[in-house]
């Protein structure tokens, strides 16, 4: 009977190294963009509350 058995070890592979500004632009890539709806219209509410605001940091 031997004793003397020789196991191979376990294989360390290595991972390819990454640029850092590569990598953020594939996940900026992955992110979906906000959508953004302006209109003229619908933003009197808007102006109209800065308005008091400032008229309230006056007082």
């Amino acid at each position: 009977m031997t004793t003397n058995m020789v196991r191979e070890s376990a294989k360390i592979y290595e991972f390819p190294v990454r640029d850092a500004a590569r990598l953020q632009a594939l996940r900026e890539r992955q992110m979906p963009k906000p959508v953004i709806y302006e209109s003229g219209a619908a933003s009197w509410y808007h102006e109209e509350a800065i308005r008091e605001a400032e008229n309230a940091s006056k007082q």
